[in-house]
């Protein structure tokens, strides 16, 4: 719990909760179905929370997508950092980054890679969408940039490529291979393609520890 959750009322805390529920909810529905097709009654039906409660918090459709894109995205980098700051060695942190990317492409419990699909959709037609989703973007390169910056001065990757560079080739990776991983692509598989990922990033890295 967090500090503003302890000293919230108690029936603020238990909105807040009930709001976290939708929002995920939300990011299931439209993981499933597509923002287009994903309706306050979809929902409502997911989530166990009338349509009059979902209209109170949101207001409007679109306010609810916009928010369940930005919980997804803000629960997902938050658990990045988190399992970031576990590890000590800066190729398991570019591993973890990619093993963690891939998996929301193609795994059932994690579809983060399939919301991002949509926020791309959703964004190139919303303003308001299309600004989260470029933010996100850069947080991704921020986190990337961060563990090839701190690890190149010590020798432990050498590359002729800026930081903010690389974090760009990597992400243009990831998204790339993951786009036929969420369509099935039967060429493409998991175990194969992290690998294949791995590998180029050897390539252009040369960290010590994959020698």
């Amino acid at each position: 719990m967090t500090q503003a959750e302890m000293t919230a009322p108690r029936g603020t805390r238990r909105a807040g909760r009930r709001k976290v529920k939708v929002l995920e909810a939300a990011g299931r529905v439209i993981a499933e179905r597509g923002a287009d097709a994903t309706r306050f009654a979809d929902v409502a039906a997911a989530s166990g929370v009338p349509i009059s409660t979902l209209q109170y918090y949101f207001g409007s459709r679109e306010d609810l997508l916009v928010a369940a894109f930005r919980h997804a995205s803000g629960t997902e980098i938050a658990a990045l950092e988190a399992e970031l700051a576990a590890l000590d060695d800066p190729w398991d942190q570019l591993s973890c980054i990619a093993t963690r990317a891939l998996a929301g492409y193609w795994t059932e419990t994690d579809q983060s890679g399939k919301l991002w699909i949509e926020s791309w959709h959703f964004g190139i037609r919303d303003a308001e969408m299309r600004a989260d989703t470029l933010r996100d973007y850069a947080a991704w390169r921020r986190l990337i940039a961060d563990v090839v910056r701190a690890r190149i001065g010590s020798g432990r990757f050498s590359t002729r490529n800026t930081p903010e560079r690389i974090a760009v080739l990597i992400l243009a990776l990831l998204d790339g291979v993951g786009i036929p991983l969420a369509l099935d692509d039967p060429e493409i598989t998991p175990d194969g393609v992290t690998a294949d990922v791995m590998s180029a990033l050897a390539e252009v890295l040369r960290p010590q520890a994959a020698r």
